[in-house]
């Protein structure tokens, strides 16, 4: 029984599911080279916690344009150094692909409030 979140989690990484912060087959061909790059790269490393997948609860903040625009600089050193809750990807993002997740993430519109899930676990399944 312990070795399902480890499963669950597997699956959760590896699967292509679609982000929240993933914009729409229409507007894809709206991003420069260098925001498809910071969305690839988003989806990869910066999705399991900041994007809503499902019923499941986000770790991190939903990231949009309206954080980003102007807090460049913070929240290039937020990545490279990372927070308290978050790792740091200075080891392993070149600097130009996290210049690259900046400029996606200043072309992702405001996600809108969901209502939170009803009989939610509080807790350990175990």
């Amino acid at each position: 029984m312990k070795r399902l979140p480890w499963v669950f989690l597997l699956l959760l990484c590896f699967s292509p599911l679609p982000a929240s912060g993933q914009q729409p087959e229409s507007d894809k061909a709206a991003l420069t080279g260098t925001q498809k790059l910071g969305q690839r790269i988003f989806q990869q490393r910066c999705g399991v916690c900041h994007s809503q997948i499902g019923n499941f609860p986000m770790y991190g903040p939903a990231l949009h344009k309206d954080l980003i625009n102007g807090n460049e600089d913070a929240i290039k050193e937020m990545i490279r150094s990372g927070t308290s809750k978050m790792p740091g990807f200075k080891l392993g993002l070149q600097p130009s692909e996290i210049d690259a997740i900046v400029e996606y993430l200043k072309t992702v519109p405001k996600p809108e409030k969901r209502a939170a899930p009803m009989n939610t676990p509080m807790g350990p399944l175990d």
